[in-house]
């Protein structure tokens, strides 16, 4: 692990929690706003945290500080959808119940969809005429090869 790609996970994966909370957002505008935006200021803080904890100057093997920044991420990101888990949750409890809307009357019945017109069956003379018209042409070209040859 290196600098390089612990700052593309936390830009990935902190990133993709604040759209995830956006969507909810967008989704439901009544519902728990200022729950989410506190969630989405804490993503925030874990994002800036993250990145002065890369940014530090590392003793020792680097490579072994940044899998644990890593994994130390992954636990608080994972914390946050817990949180934004429980604020769906309760939004989904706390629903006030809708009165069931009277049911329209049905349509009165329309008449049948006409039947579509069967497929134009094709003559007799016509079917003939295809094999006709193919051996005219394999005849023209053979002709023709044949006038080439005797040209040169």
């Amino acid at each position: 692990m290196n600098l390089r790609d612990f700052k593309k996970d936390v830009e990935y994966f902190v990133g993709d929690f604040i759209d995830d909370c956006a969507l909810f957002l967008l989704r439901n505008p009544e519902k728990a706003t200022d729950e989410v935006s506190g969630v989405i200021e804490e993503a925030v803080d874990l994002y800036n945290e993250m990145k002065d904890k890369g940014n530090a100057k590392v003793e020792g093997k680097k490579g072994v500080y940044y899998a644990g920044l890593r994994k130390e991420m992954f636990e608080k990101i994972d914390a946050l959808y817990e949180k934004l888990s429980d604020i769906i949750a309760s939004q989904k409890d706390a629903k006030p119940k809708k009165e069931a809307a009277p049911k329209a009357a049905k349509p009165a019945a329309s008449k049948p969809a006409a039947k579509k017109a069967p497929a134009a069956k094709e003559t007799k003379e016509a079917k003939e005429a295809k094999p006709k018209a193919a051996a005219a042409k394999k005849s023209a070209a053979k002709t023709t090869k044949a006038a080439k040859a005797t040209k040169e």
